[in-house]
């Protein structure tokens, strides 16, 4: 008996003490994106991943011409991964997975990734959905595309940076 006041005793002091500590709201820091950097890309949906955390984009970039993809140094599409906002918060500007299907022409500005791999992160960019079957005359965006449909608050930034693709 003795034995279950002290086991009661114990439970109760660790579970006191969890409730006092505080939550450890922990998330990624954006250090390893360019803030000072936009890149603008128009490109081709590939995927489109719903995270609650972070909502993501796969695409795939059109060439200036807008009549190829960008493709890497093995000839395969070069796909380019942007995190944005939560899910949450994507749902609140129309983001969602149905929006976006596959092979949906897009654009939007990039923070890319400071270390060269391509990825990157929105920013305040606002993304713009060319109509279906669509594409932007060569060297323009999608938001130069009669009917085209802009998501969330933003315009598409000004270009900072134009690395070699």
């Amino acid at each position: 008996m003795h034995i279950n006041k002290i086991s009661a005793a114990i439970f109760v002091v660790i579970f006191s003490i969890t409730l006092l500590v505080p939550v450890a709201d922990a998330h990624h820091s954006y250090a390893m994106y360019d803030g000072s950097v936009y890149r603008v890309f128009t490109g081709v949906i590939v995927r489109v991943i719903p995270n609650a955390a972070h909502f993501e984009f796969h695409f795939v970039p059109l060439n200036e011409k807008r009549d190829a993809l960008v493709r890497d140094e093995k000839g395969e599409p070069l796909v380019w991964v942007v995190q944005m906002e939560s899910a949450g918060e994507a749902l609140k500007q129309g983001i969602t997975l149905e929006s976006f299907p596959r092979g949906a022409v897009i654009s939007m500005g990039v923070h890319p990734r400071r270390d060269g791999k391509p990825a990157g992160d929105r920013g305040e960019s606002g993304i713009f959905q060319c109509p279906k079957g669509s594409v932007p005359k060569p060297g323009m965006h999608c938001d130069s595309v009669e009917g085209s449909k802009s998501f969330g608050p933003g315009v598409l930034p000004k270009e900072t940076a134009k690395l070699a693709q």
